[in-house]
């Protein structure tokens, strides 16, 4: 029977042990589960503050720009009363300007493409023209403004661009005696 107790004595022992050292493990697998679950909470938190602050974020750009279409609508109702079309048209300009002006606050430059060399990075090209008068791949005409959004590309320029003319066909001696 004392066997019996020595082993009973040393399990015990052992439970004993191993205790402290489970108490531990569980102790640390919580802290660990509850250190996910706040940062899984916190970045819940922050995507859902990131967006609710790119909702708001345009709402003064858009109120003024709302005064812009205001200035747009007020100049189609004023042009059908007036007799001088050119007052019509300073109204646009102005109203063009103050457009420039508020894309300018906003880090909105437009991209200056014409006679300039072809960038792939800032134009898009849609047509080409056979041309001596400039170097091969300059822009020759703008068809959509591009624009540049605190130096990045917001919007290419659309263009058209100069090519080399191609040499004519030599003629060949066949065409000649038959021609002549």
């Amino acid at each position: 029977m004392k066997e019996n107790e020595l082993d009973k004595n040393q399990n015990g022992q052992q439970g004993q042990q191993e205790n402290p050292q489970e108490k531990e493990a569980d102790s640390l697998r919580n802290q660990l589960l509850r250190l996910q679950a706040d940062f899984e909470n916190a970045k819940k938190r922050w995507l859902k503050r990131e967006a609710e602050l790119q909702e708001f974020a345009n709402k003064d750009m858009l109120a003024q720009l709302l005064e812009i279409h205001d200035d747009f609508q007020r100049a189609l109702a004023a042009e059908a009363q007036q007799e001088n079309p050119g007052l019509f048209r300073t109204g646009v300009e102005m109203i063009g300007r103050r457009m420039e002006t508020f894309l300018k606050s906003y880090g909105v430059e437009p991209i200056n493409a014409k006679g300039k060399l072809f960038d792939p990075e800032q134009h898009e090209a849609v047509a080409h023209e056979a041309t001596e008068a400039v170097a091969e791949s300059t822009v020759l005409e703008e068809l959509r403004k591009g624009y540049l959004l605190n130096g990045r590309v917001l919007r290419p320029s659309v263009v058209k661009v100069a090519v080399k003319p191609e040499a004519p066909a030599p003629e060949s001696k066949d065409n000649k005696s038959e021609g002549g």
